[in-house]
């Protein structure tokens, strides 16, 4: 508990919980889904838990379910490659990144697990980022690509495509954005 993630964790959880919000925490590594199962006992709320290597196929859809249904159960603790993808977890409406990705729309696609077709509630996304670490650079990263993802979307540039452009750097992709 002497994480900054974790004490963040232990501060927002319990008044997220108090609000009846519900929340899915996702962490690229199951090694820190482990810390965050005892980070939540710690704190005393009910939880169900999702990864590749401790979670049987044949079992995630009956998490997903109980997750879903029982109101009860306050957070999912997800890894974002397993529980990232082709999930429907629309009984949350809360999503904490414990650890962001360098390929930030794996993040996304963890986001989207509540963003989905049965979702009422508006969703509110939580990114844990602890300043002065790899954490900060990381992040700053993801924003950079976010933001050139947008710029190629906007422009309406093919940028795999055409023989002029298949190339390009990122920098050169970017630099013709501006000139247009």
């Amino acid at each position: 508990m002497l994480s900054a993630k974790c004490q963040a964790l232990a501060e927002l959880l319990p008044s997220l919980k108090r609000s009846g919000h519900r929340v899915l925490i996702f962490s690229q590594w199951t090694s820190m889904l482990d810390i965050l199962e005892w980070t939540l006992d710690v704190i005393g709320v009910t939880y169900r838990r999702l990864d590749g290597s401790s979670t049987q196929v044949t079992d995630r859809q009956t998490i997903v379910d109980d997750f879903n249904n029982d109101t009860s159960i306050f957070a999912c603790l997800l890894s974002t490659r397993a529980g990232g993808q082709g999930l429907n977890l629309t009984g949350a409406d809360t999503v904490v990144i414990h650890d962001m990705d360098f390929n930030p729309q794996i993040d996304r696609q963890a986001e989207d697990r509540c963003h989905r077709i049965g979702q009422t509630r508006p969703v509110t996304i939580y990114r844990l980022v602890t300043k002065g670490t790899v954490d900060e650079n990381v992040y700053e990263i993801a924003k950079r690509k976010l933001t050139l993802d947008a710029a190629v979307l906007e422009s309406g540039l093919d940028v795999g495509n055409e023989d002029d452009t298949s190339e390009k750097t990122m920098g050169q992709i970017l630099s013709s954005l501006l000139m247009s």
